[in-house]
C-alpha cells in the first residue's frame, strides 16, 4: 500500500534534512515555504501552504520543530489521515521556561534579523545537538539560505503560538530527551528518542524511521480490520 505523505521543514531547516529518513511504501512530497503575507497570521498561511497538497488522497503529514506546529496548523482546515511532529510541541504550554520568558518579554522583537541569523550559525551546533563535522556543514549551509525575513515572521508567530486547544487527530510526538530548543521533559504523549538533540531527525535518522514506520503500518493495519 503506496501512501502520500508531506513533509514541512523547521526554521532554519529545509528538505535536507528529510532525506535521512527512510521510511516504507510512500510517495514523498516536500512541501515548500511561501514569503509571509503582510501581518499575516499562521492560520492564514498554513491555509496557503494546502495548496501543495492532492487532498483527493489520504494526508499524511510530517513536520520538524517549526514544521511540527505548522503542521498542526494546517491539519486545523483539511482532513488528515496521521500527524506525526518531531522534535517539536502541541501548544504553548510545553515550551520550556527561557522559550516562556523570551515570548513574555518579547526580546526577540528587538534584535535585528541580520543578528539573529548570525547568533543562529554561532551557537547552531550546541543548539541543535549537531555530532560531526558533516552535520555542523549542513545546519550552516541550510542557515544560510534562510530568509532572514521569513526567520523574523516564523520568531514571531513561534512565540505567540498557544493552540490550546487539544487536537483530536491521530498524532505522534516524537522528542529527543536531550533538546535544548523545546527542552521541557514534563511532555505527556510523547515517544522519547534517548540522546536525541534537535538535529536527531539527521543523526538518528535510523531511528526515527523505525518509529514512523511502525506508526504507519499500526494505522494502515488498524484500517483493515475496520
Amino acid at each position: 500500500m503506496t501512501k502520500n505523505i508531506y513533509y514541512v521543514s523547521g526554521l532554519g531547516a529545509d528538505e535536507r534534512v528529510f532525506n535521512f529518513l527512510r521510511i516504507d511504501n510512500v510517495i514523498e512530497t516536500h512541501i515548500k515555504w511561501l514569503d509571509p503575507l503582510k501581518n499575516e497570521s499562521l492560520s492564514s498561511y498554513s491555509q496557503r501552504l494546502i495548496l501543495q497538497i492532492d487532498l483527493s488522497k489520504d494526508v499524511i503529514l510530517v513536520g520538524v520543530s517549526f514544521g511540527g506546529i505548522v503542521a498542526q496548523e494546517i491539519s486545523k482546515h483539511i482532513d488528515i489521515e496521521k500527524l506525526i511532529i518531531i522534535s517539536s510541541v502541541k501548544s504553548f504550554k510545553e515550551y520550556g521556561f527561557d522559550l516562556k520568558l523570551v515570548s513574555f518579554t518579547k526580546i526577540y522583537k528587538i534584535v535585528p534579523s541580520f543578528i539573529l541569523k548570525w547568533s543562529n550559525k554561532l551557537t547552531a551546533d550546541y543548539f541543535f545537538g549537531v555530532e560531526s563535522k558533516d552535520e555542523s556543514e549542513l545546519l550552516n549551509r541550510i542557515i544560510d539560505s534562510t530568509d532572514e525575513k521569513f526567520m523574523v515572521w516564523a520568531i514571531n508567530k513561534i512565540m505567540k503560538w498557544k493552540n490550546s486547544r487539544a487536537s483530536k487527530l491521530d498524532l505522534t510526538h516524537i522528542q529527543g530527551d536531550s533538546d535544548r530548543i523545546f527542552n521541557n521533559r514534563k511532555l505527556r504523549g510523547v515517544i522519547w528518542v534517548k540522546n536525541g538533540g534537535h538535529f536527531m531527525i539527521v543523526n538518528r535518522a535510523k531511528e526515527i524511521s523505525n518509529i514512523i514506520n511502525l506508526q504507519l503500518a499500526y494505522l494502515w493495519d488498524t484500517k483493515k480490520h475496520v
